[in-house]
């Protein structure tokens, strides 16, 4: 059994989140868990990284692999709102077990409602904002015995049973102090990238990693809670020599070969995506590398997406979201329809697979606007199409003004859970909208026109994977 001072957990909840479709899921690592491992280490702290989500461990088998493997001081999650149910449950059954072992729980829930988190969940220690500061000074004084209260970012209850507001933890100014991410605490063999990455290479979603270039988001699109962790509207970057040394790295340490770049936008500095880009091409790397990236529409700039291409990034997801004008003036997206077109064009241009990400029930849709949506989608034939309902997240902006009903659990955040629930609107219920998506997603992925491209563009074998694999998926709904 090992001793460490900080054991953190991914909570796993693949199934419950995706079900009949759990086996095409990607199976990502948890990078903000591995950096924060990573930073307290180099700060004499020593931590243990327990991958429930990787090896698709209930909640009650991740705490029995734990109990049998460690014994730590403090036992650390992240969640998303969609991982709050699993979240929980590990938090509900440590403290049954080990009620003396102090529990923390950050990410972008707890940041969006820090006190909500603290009544409803077992924990101990709420984290709003970035982790590495907060974390390491509240393991390093549970080790010196000395309280915890009154740290930049950590909430809790007091011994008298009044809240304390930490505020806001802040991050790590230049992130080239941080230190690469812990991939030596990590399974690197489970993990497995999107199957749609793998196209035309075979199928094979095996050595996968994400990477960072960035932290933050310049943008403000209402239905988006990234910037609950980052604060401000703002982004830092790595240089792109820490960039391309950890890509380096991945693939000679860990034989990675799929790549997904997280940042929020990757596209949004051009000179800081042409720098690393330049990089991984004067290391000869572009040949090894299999990436994905996000980029806003009006970010797509044809001056750089050749140099994107020759360095490996052979996909780009882009927020598309409706193809109605007033719907996307609706939601502050800062793009139109005609802007949509131009910069599909220019990304197909340079050679490179596009992800349509597109949503339905946005807050202006009716029946007629969200066919409009698939219109486009099917007239643009992106190599992949993403079709999500609206949530309105906690730490959205959107979350302010709704005014139908929001979902009673967390696990209703998710597109393909079963009792997923998105948000009505004054035209369209929640029902109407999953109907609508879930028909879109056969519209698309069964045209003739579509498949034709699939075939033309990555082979027999890939069509045949999508027929097989893919459309044979049902997707529950037990909406009442």
């Amino acid at each position: 059994m090992k001793q460490v001072d900080l054991l953190l957990v991914n909570p796993g909840n693949r199934v419950e989140q995706f079900a009949g479709l759990a086996s095409l899921a990607t199976v990502a690592q948890p990078l903000g868990i591995a950096l924060l491992a990573a930073y307290v280490r180099e700060r004499g702290i020593s931590v243990g990284i327990f991958d429930a989500e990787a090896y698709g461990l209930t909640p009650i088998e991740a705490v029995d692999a734990i109990e049998a493997a460690y014994e730590p001081r403090v036992i650390g999650l992240s969640a998303f709102t969609t991982k709050m149910t699993a979240a929980g449950a590990i938090l509900r059954e440590v403290k049954r077990r080990w009620p003396h072992v102090l529990t923390l729980l950050g990410g972008h829930h707890p940041s969006a409602v820090p006190e909500r988190t603290l009544e409803e969940e077992e924990v101990d220690y709420v984290i709003k904002g970035e982790g590495c500061c907060p974390v390491t000074e509240l393991v390093q004084r549970v080790k010196l015995h000395e309280p915890c209260i009154g740290i930049k970012g950590i909430w809790c209850w007091t011994p008298e049973g009044m809240l304390h507001d930490g505020g806001q933890a802040s991050g790590v100014v230049e992130l080239d102090d941080l230190p690469m991410p812990a991939w030596d605490l990590l399974p690197m063999g489970q993990y497995k990238a999107h199957h749609w990455q793998a196209w035309g290479r075979g199928l094979d979603t095996s050595g996968f990693a994400l990477i960072y270039t960035s932290l933050g988001c310049p943008y403000e699109c209402s239905y988006c809670s990234v910037n609950v962790v980052y604060e401000r509207h703002k982004v830092r970057y790595c240089s792109p020599v820490k960039v391309v040394n950890e890509i380096e790295c991945l693939i000679n340490a860990y034989g990675v070969q799929h790549f997904e770049i997280i940042d929020d936008t990757f596209t949004t500095n051009h000179h800081h995506v042409e720098a690393i880009c330049d990089e991984i091409i004067r290391r000869g790397l572009g040949p090894k590398i299999n990436a994905w990236c996000f980029s806003r529409v009006d970010r797509a700039d044809p001056k750089f997406l050749s140099k994107m291409k020759a360095a490996g990034i052979n996909w780009v997801f882009m927020g598309l979201e409706s193809g109605n004008d007033t719907v996307l003036l609706g939601v502050n997206k800062k793009q139109t329809v005609a802007g949509i077109r131009r910069s599909v064009d220019a990304v197909h241009a340079a050679g490179i697979n596009i992800g349509g990400n597109f949503v339905f029930g946005l807050p202006e849709d009716t029946r007629e606007s969200m066919q409009q949506t698939l219109d486009l989608a099917q007239e643009l034939n992106t190599e992949y199409a993403n079709f999500f309902v609206m949530m309105a997240y906690p730490g959205s902006p959107m979350r302010e003004t709704v005014t139908s009903a929001l979902p009673d659990t967390w696990s209703q955040y998710g597109f393909f859970t079963p009792d997923s629930l998105p948000l009505s609107n004054s035209v369209l219920s929640a029902r109407d909208i999953l109907a609508f998506r879930d028909q879109a997603f056969k519209d698309y992925f069964g045209s003739d026109r579509y498949q034709d491209m699939v075939r033309g563009r990555f082979g027999e074998e890939t069509l045949m994977f999508l027929r097989e694999q893919v459309l044979s998926k049902q997707i529950e709904r037990r909406m009442v």
